[in-house]
């Protein structure tokens, strides 16, 4: 081969190996932060008391859309971030707040909404609202959900988007996490969220 393009092909598979600069992928997960979103909504909780995203300042914010009807996809999510929180150390734990927003006001009153989150672990906090604060807070997060008429005691489920979402301590909408995403690497992007400076 020719000296010359072996030193060629040698420095293109130097700058591809590196990725231009060294880095490897930053988060575990799909990074939107170049969306810029920061989310605002006014909803509520059990009690009654209006809440918004602004006074999470200063925490890592996992938000999760579902409904308190949901048979399984909603409580198997809500498992998994309670086992998530239980690990983590305790000075990151203080730090991270699960916010679960139903997407059935029909059904789901705040106190309904509040109470069933707070099986799983009493530090999460459910809210419900008005069905057009609810659809313009999920507009910002691009979920979509929709209501299925189905048989039975139930007459309606709601299908929705299954995926949580990380908020920083800035309050900006940084990353997507899926539906089967292992708790490990959750930790590995909240933990880094909330080293930023």
């Amino acid at each position: 081969m020719n000296r010359r393009i072996f030193l060629a092909l040698l420095a293109a598979t130097s700058l591809v190996a590196c990725g231009g600069d060294g880095e490897a992928p930053r988060f575990k997960h799909t990074d939107v932060s170049a969306g810029n979103i920061i989310p605002a909504a006014t909803l509520f909780d059990g009690t009654g008391q209006a809440r918004n995203f602004e006074e999470f300042r200063g925490k890592a914010v996992i938000v999760y859309f579902g409904y308190t009807a949901c048979p399984d996809i909603c409580p198997g999510a809500l498992r998994k971030y309670a086992s998530l929180v239980r690990n983590l150390r305790s000075k990151d734990a203080e730090r991270v707040q699960l916010v679960f927003v139903t997407v059935d006001p029909e059904r789901d009153t705040p106190e309904r909404t509040d109470t069933y989150v707070k099986w799983f672990n009493p530090g999460f906090l459910g809210l419900s609202g008005p069905a057009e604060e609810i659809a313009k807070l999920a507009g910002q997060f691009k979920v979509i959900y929709s209501r299925k008429e189905v048989e039975g005691g139930m007459d309606y489920v709601m299908d929705h988007s299954d995926s949580a979402y990380l908020i920083d301590p800035k309050g900006q909408l940084r990353l997507v996490v899926p539906a089967n995403a292992l708790i490990e690497p959750i930790v590995s992007d909240l933990q880094q969220l909330l080293d930023e400076k």
